[in-house]
């Protein structure tokens, strides 16, 4: 029997997390399976970030406001307006380097069918389409390229910030893990590297982009607590060039070396 949803999905759907198994048959073309798997398992993490965002003073602001980052991510004309090594400068690099879209799940075929299916609170919904308008914005403020090596890193560096995150890192080493070509001390390594920057950086979720996109990419950092790549990742970034069938093979992103 699937869970009773009511406002904030504070249980794990295990019915959702099990119906996912056309992820593995084709991960490149099953974003909404990818969804139904992440929403289902990490219900309870996910719902204790939404807890803290509102606790947060510019969380509340947010939630009273609601403005529309996804829409202003997605403004290329205005992106490309901004200065070289600013916040959405790189964003836009990040974006371009590999064709994506602004925003991993799209809000009206993927988010707000689940939303309305099981009827999520109106600030829950507005935090996790912004979520998904910061995925890529997670990777662009760490140094995580798309790849295989970047998507890792980057979920580790989300693991961190939404601690304790145990289902999230399992599901991660699980299903990431087995597909990089590296020795598992480095893969290890470079995950926990993730995690523990994640946790040293301010709550990321509750940051106002709207503010920061034309700010340096280094005062933006600076600002939210997240280390410099150097430091958190003494061997650098982990780069993957293969990818999973359906996916289009990566072209390797590292803007801080561009900018410089």
């Amino acid at each position: 029997m699937a869970a009773a949803f009511t406002g904030v999905p504070e249980q794990r759907d295990w019915p959702a997390v099990f119906g996912s198994w056309r992820l593995l048959a084709n991960p490149g073309k099953n974003g909404g399976s990818a969804f139904e798997l992440i929403v289902g398992l990490a219900a309870p993490i996910l719902a204790r970030s939404y807890h803290q965002l509102r606790a947060h003073p510019n969380g509340r602001r947010l939630f009273a406001e609601k403005p529309d980052l996804l829409a202003l991510l997605g403004d290329d004309d205005y992106l490309a307006s901004l200065p070289a090594g600013s916040l959405g400068h790189a964003y836009r690099s990040f974006l371009r380097t590999n064709r994506l879209d602004a925003g991993v799940f799209d809000v009206d075929t993927v988010i707000r069918p689940i939303a309305e299916r099981r009827g999520w609170d109106d600030d829950f919904f507005y935090m996790m389409r912004r979520g998904t308008a910061l995925h890529d914005m997670f990777h662009t403020l760490g140094g995580y390229g798309p790849d295989m090596g970047g998507e890792f890193g980057n979920l580790g560096f989300h693991c961190g910030q939404m601690e304790p995150s145990g289902a999230l890192k399992a599901l991660t080493l699980g299903l990431l893990g087995p597909l990089i070509p590296a020795s598992p001390r480095r893969k290890l390594r470079y995950f926990r590297e993730a995690v523990r920057r994640g946790q040293r950086a301010d709550n990321l979720m509750a940051a106002p982009y709207e503010e920061l996109l034309d700010k340096p990419l280094a005062e933006v950092r600076e600002l939210l607590g997240i280390e410099p790549t150097a430091r958190a990742h003494r061997d650098g970034h982990l780069f993957i060039g293969w990818m999973p069938p359906g996916m289009t093979p990566p072209t390797r992103w590292d803007y801080d070396a561009g900018v410089a």
